[in-house]
């Protein structure tokens, strides 16, 4: 299962993570693994245009982004992709979770 994480501060998104295989079909066939990964692979090369506001950490089993700054740009990004995510989600919730974490 793919699992996704994100953390909130004072109503701006500080933390997004994302870790697991969706298993949803064989290697280099899984869809729901290769959105998700697109998904962030774009984010990730949105945030390298503003290295100041975010730091990306691009690790074998997971991807792990902290939000330096509230710049109205990146939040609006974070918040984006979690759209994406979530809408994922809705129609594939056996292979892919989102939750808020504390």
């Amino acid at each position: 299962m793919i699992k996704v994480s994100y953390q909130l501060d004072e109503n701006k998104y500080s933390y997004l993570k994302v870790t697991g295989h969706a298993e949803f079909a064989d290697e280099g066939q899984d869809l729901i693994c290769a959105a998700v990964s697109s998904i962030f692979y774009g984010l990730m090369n949105a945030l390298d245009e503003m290295p100041e506001d975010a730091e990306v950490h691009d690790n074998p089993d997971d991807i792990e982004i902290k939000i330096l700054s509230d710049d109205q740009t990146v939040q609006n990004y974070i918040n984006l992709v979690l759209i994406q995510l979530k809408t994922i989600e809705y129609s594939y919730g056996d292979f892919i979770t989102i939750k808020e974490r504390k």
